[in-house]
């Protein structure tokens, strides 16, 4: 007998049930062996607790744990017995757990330092797994929110298993991991292509992370996407969403694609589909998202994505949505940081980052007439004004769902090959094109460049079938920065805003009375333009300065945009418009 043997539940289990002469017997022969070793005083006191236990009539169930991948059997459960059919404490003398429950692994995130515990736990005939934070197994609220996986903790057990979980961490050398809690870069590394790290927030979102991963064959997978890659539309889709991960490294803005038609079945969803077929599994839950959220759960999907586009599927579901605000949902995607928060406990809580880009699925633009620039800096709306997959749509399904998620690994091995300096300064030319050639702004061309080097760099490691995108390509979608000026759109909405209300200017006028006007020029209210202006989404203060330097405000002798002068006798704040002078 070796000393692991003799102090083997089912060693005590086995002499208790010996009678009383026989047990005497034996307990002297084990005796004597743990004198061998040299542990006769463990032996006693264990011997003692298991006689406590007989003698209090608990029943001992000997059945052993269920085999594990991780060394359970040999695990020092202290003060505790765990067996198949649950946790026993010799101290409270009662068994308070009818599942055993180990804790297995730690991990310790990279990122914020902070710990999180793998549990396993027997349930159903198997051992399921579930990763959670360290404080989920020291706080009684918190750790109570585990009944929901179907572990058997309530109000009247969960000291208890707070105390068990303390003892068996504190008395095994439980493995101590490094962990990450997103997907995308981690340094030079690319999870989950690159193993180093590994991943602790696979629970919170198992279905996409899941996805990412590779199956069938690659080779059927590139003769249907090679026949797609014929139309631009699908060109441009997938070098958006190879684009993704080059934005951290090129340091640029994130942004966002709005693929849109109002014709049915234009092929949009499945050319979307295709593009994230590149990375794993493009079923819908998986790599294609419902666009029916919160306005929190898209920051919250942003931040785990981290480098990888995150899809959103038919936005125009939440389109008249009260809790949703189109502007500030663009605008706090594209910042790549959600907004900070507090605890309940009035301390910081963790600001999550993200540095990848959108794709949404709509029926309509997303950016509308009244937006300012800072938004259409950040969308390209591609529209669909054809069939993409005009026939076998079917056909093209079913073959991404059962082959996908190769090309993705050989593009991330080829830009790590390439290096980032290399990448950059390919980008940086396509950029200097973009603004030596068109009218975009500096984002847009950030954007564009992106883009079309994604395109670039995938043709030479994956399609190589000579279907490049090039500036004339997309210079459709490119907004004019001239035109998407906040201060020229809110000088144009104003205009057709003063024209559509000439009676107010009237001296007659009934109602409300704004100012006057002429041909020439317009002396309005001031709180009145103010109020206009608001309602098409525009600030007075944002945009006077730029409205004197082209012509169209004058202001007065003491240089101020808002005047006070007299109309019809009556004396108020009044702002000038010259209405001639709209360039």
């Amino acid at each position: 007998m070796t000393e692991q043997e003799l102090f083997k539940k089912e060693t005590f289990i086995e002499l208790f049930k010996l009678s009383d002469i026989d047990r005497i017997a034996r307990e002297d022969e084990l005796y004597l062996v743990a004198k061998g070793f040299g542990v006769e005083k463990r032996f006693k006191d264990s011997l003692k607790k298991y006689k406590e236990l007989f003698d209090t009539k608990i029943s001992l169930e000997t059945d052993e744990l269920p085999k594990s991948k991780y060394d359970i059997d040999n695990y020092n459960y202290g003060s505790y017995i765990v067996t198949k059919n649950g946790i026993y404490s010799n101290v409270r003398k009662y068994k308070f757990s009818t599942m055993p429950i180990i804790p297995v692994e730690r991990y310790i995130n990279q990122e914020t330092n902070k710990e999180k515990i793998k549990i396993i736990y027997y349930q159903e005939k198997k051992w399921k797994e579930l990763i959670v934070d360290r404080s989920q197994i020291c706080i009684n609220n918190k750790l109570l929110l585990l009944s929901d996986y179907g572990l058997d903790i309530n109000s009247e057990n969960v000291r208890d298993y707070i105390s068990y979980f303390n003892e068996v961490l504190s008395l095994n050398d439980v493995s101590k991991l490094s962990s990450i809690s997103h997907i995308g870069w981690n340094g030079n590394l690319f999870i989950p292509y690159d193993s180093q790290g590994i991943f602790d927030g696979a629970d919170s979102f198992k279905s996409i992370y899941e996805s990412l991963t590779s199956k069938g064959s690659y080779d059927k997978w590139k003769v249907i996407i090679k026949e797609l890659r014929k139309n631009k539309y699908v060109r441009i889709i997938m070098a958006t969403t190879l684009a993704s991960p080059l934005i951290e490294k090129l340091n640029i803005p994130t942004f966002i694609v709005n693929v849109w038609s109002a014709m049915s079945g234009s092929g949009k969803t499945l050319s979307c589909m295709a593009a994230m077929s590149i990375w794993g599994n493009p079923k819908i839950g998986g790599l294609t998202l419902s666009s029916n959220n919160t306005q929190n759960y898209y920051t919250t999907v942003a931040s785990f994505m981290n480098n990888f586009t995150c899809f959103f599927d038919e936005l125009q579901i939440i389109k008249n949505s009260k809790n949703i605000d189109f502007n500030a949902l663009i605008m706090d995607l594209c910042n790549g940081t959600e907004k900070g928060r507090l605890t309940k406990e009035s301390q910081t809580k963790e600001v999550k980052s993200w540095k990848n880009n959108f794709i949404f699925t709509n029926n309509d633009r997303m950016v509308n007439e009244n937006a300012g620039e800072q938004i259409y800096n950040r969308v390209i709306d591609l529209e669909i004004n054809s069939k993409i997959i005009d026939k076998g749509g079917q056909d093209v399904a079913r073959i991404i769902k059962e082959n996908y998620g190769f090309a993705g690994k050989d593009y991330i091995r080829y830009i790590q090959k390439l290096g980032f300096d290399n990448i950059f300064e390919q980008f940086k030319e396509l950029y200097d094109t973009i603004l030596q050639n068109s009218e975009a702004t500096d984002k847009q061309a950030n954007s564009l460049a992106c883009i079309l080097l994604a395109d670039k760099l995938a043709n030479e490691c994956i399609f190589d079938d000579g279907k490049r995108l090039y500036l004339e390509d997309l210079k459709e979608y490119i907004n004019d920065k001239n035109e998407i000026k906040t201060s020229i759109k809110a000088r144009n909405y104003i205009i057709n805003i003063i024209n559509a209300n000439y009676k107010k200017f009237e001296d007659i006028g009934y109602g409300e009375v704004w100012g006057i006007k002429n041909n020439l020029s317009c002396t309005i209210n001031a709180e009145i333009l103010f109020r206009e202006l608001k309602k098409g989404g525009f600030e007075f203060n944002t945009i006077k300065k730029e409205w004197a330097e082209m012509g169209f405000l004058k202001k007065n002798s003491a240089d101020r945009y808002v005047q006070q002068t007299t109309v019809r006798a009556e004396k108020g704040n009044y702002v000038v418009l010259n209405l001639y002078n709209e360039d």
